[in-house]
């Protein structure tokens, strides 16, 4: 008896690793970290009746299958939802390549360190663009070198060949209020030169140039689905590109722990693959609803160019007015209808008029009013601000080698966008509201840009 006892003592003694009994027979099940309280809380951000959202509540509480989701983008059960936009989006827009970023803004710096720009080195920006497309050049150490826009209100090709210097890695375009650029003579300069193009497609999602979509003919294209965008998804960003080798450095910036990889602690595969990157990534939430959005966006651009075009043809012919040059009319968004009108005094009229009677229209630029979409309001670049004292990227080039910034630098982009009507369209416009606008629009041009008014005071 004291033998079999002793026997078995020895064999709780054994480790399993020499063939002894396993200590742990088997743990409790863990269960998932979201639950019904969490689904609750996401059915609670719409709005609906409230005896809609209590039975939507009593009916999640009681299903015991319940279990929740995986949310971080890697290591899931199997593809997740932003692998799934991934695909779709790179599918839609003609490349071989998208990753999900957090932002657009993101999505650009990403782009930039893939290239691998940094201090000392010059991107050519448009000096009408939200704040954001300079900043991620700052971000990087390198130095934004701000270019004139034509009558697009897109980056002009002609004044960003005067610009290049030897220190110039980079060109970026941005497709700004739902019109494409000029990408013909942007890539054409591009290529006599030498340079990459990233394509900032922030404000036109599913817009194209010639044929082909926005984000896929430069180097590398950026996208924003934040809450203002065609396509949302609360916050969130794509960037797409057609280089394998670009692909994989913006996956190792955007990841810094480099999840992505095969093997995550393996050594580089590639030269450039590892380095000190940033945590940029897209959440299984942000995935799943970008997913949905990208579904309904080409049937969204559709009934934007149908109701933009309705109020564009039913807008006499004033003296003074031109509507904006659209490099590719068949390639707009359509989400905005600009005009420009004879002085920025009269503009000022125009649009509180219009605004007066319904009608969603603002100016691009004021000088009283501040607006971070205009260079001259971009302090923190034309005063060279700096986060540290190291006084980067300023620092990083001799002082008389910097661009000389100024808020009257760009005159002809003060000109155009202090003459510009801006109204937005919806693509939920009915006939009847677009008949509306246009109604408006030749209101008030009527009254402001007949002879008398032109000349008043």
């Amino acid at each position: 008896m004291a033998s079999i006892a002793g026997q078995r003592r020895d064999d709780n003694e054994r480790l399993a690793i020499e063939g002894g009994r396993p200590a742990v027979s088997r743990l409790s099940p863990q269960p998932s970290k979201l639950g019904p309280a969490e689904l609750c809380a996401l059915v609670d951000l719409w709005r609906m009746r409230p005896a809609t959202r209590r039975a939507i509540h009593r009916l999640i509480r009681s299903d015991s299958s319940l279990r929740g989701p995986h949310l971080f983008r890697y290591y899931g059960p199997g593809p997740g939802q932003v692998e799934r936009a991934e695909k779709y989006f790179a599918r839609m827009i003609g490349v071989r390549h998208a990753l999900g970023m957090n932002s657009c803004t993101s999505a650009l710096i990403a782009a930039l360190r893939a290239l691998g720009i940094g201090a000392g080195d010059e991107v050519i920006v448009p000096a009408y663009t939200f704040f954001a497309t300079p900043a991620s050049v700052v971000v990087c150490n390198a130095i934004p070198v701000i270019c004139e826009v034509d009558d697009s209100l897109g980056l002009d090709p002609d004044a960003a060949e005067r610009l290049i210097t030897r220190r110039t890695r980079a060109i970026l375009p941005v497709h700004m209020r739902g019109a494409p650029a000029a990408m013909d003579a942007i890539m054409d300069l591009a290529n006599r030169k030498g340079l990459p193009v990233v394509e900032d497609v922030a404000q036109a999602c599913g817009g194209s140039f010639r044929g082909r979509r926005l984000g896929a003919i430069g180097t590398i294209g950026c996208f924003s689905f934040d809450y203002a965008k065609l396509a949302v998804s609360g916050e969130g960003g794509f960037l797409t590109t057609d280089d394998d080798y670009l692909f994989m450095r913006a996956q190792s910036w955007h990841d810094t722990a480099a999840c992505w990889r095969p093997d995550r602690y393996g050594p580089e595969r590639v030269r450039g693959e590892l380095f000190c990157g940033e945590n940029y990534r897209m959440s299984e939430l942000q995935g799943a609803v970008a997913l949905v959005q990208m579904q309904k966006l080409d049937g969204l651009i559709r009934r934007l160019r149908r109701n933009n075009e309705k109020i564009r043809q039913a807008i006499e012919d004033f003296p003074g007015v031109a509507f904006r040059r659209i490099p590719d009319p068949s390639g707009d968004v359509g989400n905005y209808l600009i005009f420009f009108v004879p002085t920025a005094r009269i503009k000022s009229r125009i649009v509180a008029a219009l605004r007066a009677e319904g009608v969603p229209a603002a100016g691009p630029y004021s000088p009283e009013q501040r607006d971070w979409h205009v260079y001259a309001h971009w302090d923190h670049i034309l005063r060279r601000s700096a986060v540290a004292r190291d006084g980067l990227p300023w620092s990083a080039v001799p002082r008389d080698e910097l661009p000389r910034y100024s808020r009257r630098m760009c005159p002809r982009t003060l000109n155009l966008l202090g003459r510009a009507v801006s109204v937005a369209v919806s693509p939920h416009y009915s006939a009847a509201d677009c008949r509306a606008i246009a109604r408006a629009i030749n209101k008030v041009l009527r009254r402001y840009l007949s002879s008398s008014a032109a000349g008043m005071p």
